[in-house]
């Protein structure tokens, strides 16, 4: 029972650091404002649902009205297999605590799925 709760929590670890480090990544493209770069991190099915320029336009008008990133910090990530509005499968989601020019505290929040090639963007909240 030990080791299989030592392993569990490994793996809580490894997915945690991965998809943590997949966001981080993805953050760095939207705080840079290299959209086009961002759509192309993101989940197929978003892929489907929406033109990459459409993407950039919604991300021109979510992220531009609080200015550069000052700091950004992790507060945490939650793993579930069910989401709202999508199929059943490995997501994880990532909370930051930042900090911008026009926004003193915001949150922001990446949802990733677990795919073949890695772990992908499937939703981006900031709050």
């Amino acid at each position: 029972m030990q080791r299989s709760m030592s392993r569990s929590l490994e793996e809580k670890r490894v997915r945690e650091k991965e998809s943590r480090a997949a966001a981080e990544h993805w953050l760095e493209l939207v705080d840079a404002a290299n959209y086009s770069a961002a759509y192309a991190l993101e989940h197929k099915r978003l892929q489907a649902a929406t033109t990459e320029e459409q993407f950039v336009r919604s991300m021109e008008g979510r992220r531009q009205p609080f200015g550069r990133v000052l700091s950004r910090a992790f507060i945490g990530a939650a793993y579930t297999r069910k989401l709202t509005g999508a199929p059943d499968g490995q997501y994880e989601s990532i909370l930051f605590r930042t900090a911008f020019a026009h926004k003193s505290v915001a949150g922001e929040r990446v949802i990733l799925s677990r795919e073949a090639k890695g772990w992908q963007v499937v939703d981006y909240r900031v709050y």
